[in-house]
């Protein structure tokens, strides 16, 4: 037989389960606008009914409880960002550094290397119709001190570049670590408390938050486990899991030449034991590296290489030429200058009459201040292939330089604005599901208000009823 207040415990459940609904909504309202918050619910469930013996067709409900607070997600569409997350910060750094480069070049402009090459090639072909005129000989020197400096400022600016990029790598790899630390603390604390069969809702949103913060950095892999924890991995080295996890560190360069070296990283664990780690794809991080270890030395020794061809083949050819008084076998530029930088003959600095525009004839003897042939031959190097195993023209070698940085940046353009629009659209079709619709909150808070009133309407109702048993039977 059932108890006389099997009501009121009924009501009571009634009451306690819509207050912990309607506190469930309040905490998604207040979070509508927070980062990273996943929707939550309060999944009502019948209490277990009343078997009421000898009526095997009454078997009596007995009200309501709140099963759990589950949280909303959708792991397909989250790994999903993940993955979108690496690329779109990939392109869009790239994009950014590969512009930076593009004004380093300075092309389309007057301020580049090309354009002064061509004022540098003007000047000898004006001095091959006025060998004799010191002030044509000044413009020269001042044409190859222009040039110089040009490419002086090119190998300058991206030496800059590469320092930048080495303390961006430095603090990012800080962010990193500051990262996955968190992450092992928001780890340890989600397995403990679901080996106590709790949900940690909140605490998943921070770890998601994490990883997706991290994925923008570099290319992880995440993997649920069964305690409650995730495990991440990068190029198949496991960086955390349940309780533990590794830290990156900047290893020593290696290779040093003429440059810095290469940066290489390693993951260490908490005992010491390192895994060396070259990041190839993905995230910003990969595209600091990259920039750093292979394309900005790259590009500046292609500079270089086209400054050493300059001075190696305008060297050669003033060789074979006369001063206004005679004088010969002076290099134009400075053969003891920096590889990669042009530094015009101090000695023509001090008297420009040595500059040697004169050829000379057959047998080899200075034909007068006035021959301006040697000028003409080294004018015409503008047109003949001094560089390259294909011997490609200076102009021409340029030319490739910068439409290759154009193409790539188009590229890298393109990708960064594809990879954000697919981005944003995997993100739309999350919230969909996990986001938190403020209308269809405060329907729910109605709904929830109705029956908690409902509830308390069913405790009024038993109260009479049992003060009619209890007060007015007894009459």
């Amino acid at each position: 037989m059932r108890s006389t207040f099997f009501g009121i415990e009924m009501a009571r459940r009634a009451l306690g389960a819509q207050r912990t609904n309607v506190d469930v909504i309040g905490h998604n309202l207040a979070n509508a606008a927070t980062e990273g918050y996943r929707k939550q619910e309060a999944r009502l469930t019948p209490t277990n009914p009343y078997d009421q013996k000898g009526h095997p067709r009454m078997i009596m409900g007995t009200g309501v409880k709140v099963d759990e607070i589950t949280r909303k997600q959708n792991r397909y569409l989250d790994r999903e960002i993940y993955s979108r997350t690496s690329d779109e910060q990939m392109w869009s750094k790239r994009n950014q550094l590969l512009r930076e480069v593009q004004d380093i070049l300075a092309e389309p402009g007057e301020g580049g290397i090309g354009a002064a090459m061509d004022r540098f090639w003007n000047g000898w072909q004006e001095l091959a119709g006025s060998a004799d005129d010191p002030a044509v000989r000044t413009a020269v020197l001042e044409r190859g001190a222009e040039l110089g400096d040009a490419f002086h400022l090119a190998l300058r600016q991206l030496d800059n570049m590469g320092d930048n990029l080495e303390q961006t790598i430095e603090t990012r790899v800080d962010r990193i670590n500051a990262i996955i630390g968190e992450l092992r603390e928001v780890n340890a604390q989600a397995v403990s408390l679901d080996a106590r069969g709790l949900n940690p809702n909140d605490l998943l949103d921070r770890r998601d938050l994490l990883v997706e913060d991290l994925s923008g950095l570099i290319d992880v892999d995440v993997n649920d486990l069964p305690d409650g924890g995730v495990a991440l991995t990068v190029d198949g080295i496991p960086i955390l899991d349940s309780f533990s996890g590794r830290t990156l560190e900047i290893a020593e360069e290696e290779a040093p030449g003429d440059g810095d070296g290469s940066i290489t990283f390693a993951w260490r664990t908490d005992d010491g034991s390192p895994a060396p780690w070259s990041p190839a794809d993905g995230g910003e991080f990969a595209a600091l590296v990259g920039m750093r270890n292979d394309e900005v030395p790259a590009l500046r020794d292609d500079i270089a290489a086209l400054s050493n061809g300059i001075r190696d083949a305008v060297n050669e050819q003033h060789r074979e030429g006369f001063g206004l008084g005679g004088e010969d076998g002076f290099d134009f530029f400075d053969p003891d200058a920096t590889s990669g930088y042009l530094r015009v003959n101090p000695q023509l600095q001090e008297n420009p009459g040595r500059i040697a525009a004169a050829l000379g004839d057959e047998e080899g003897n200075f034909t007068g201040p006035a021959d301006g042939r040697n000028a003409e031959q080294i004018a015409q190097l503008r047109d003949e292939g001094i560089l390259g195993e294909d011997d490609v023209t200076a102009g021409e070698y340029w030319r490739g330089m910068v439409a290759n940085i154009g193409v790539r940046t188009e590229q890298a353009e393109l990708l960064s604005n594809n990879n954000h629009t697919m981005l944003n659209q995997l993100k739309n079709q999350r919230d969909a599901v996990t986001g938190v619709s403020i209308d269809e909150e405060l329907t729910h808070l109605i709904q929830a208000q109705s029956a908690f009133g409902a509830a308390a309407r069913l405790v009024t109702v038993w109260d009479d009823m049992l003060d009619t048993v209890v007060n007015r039977m007894v009459r």
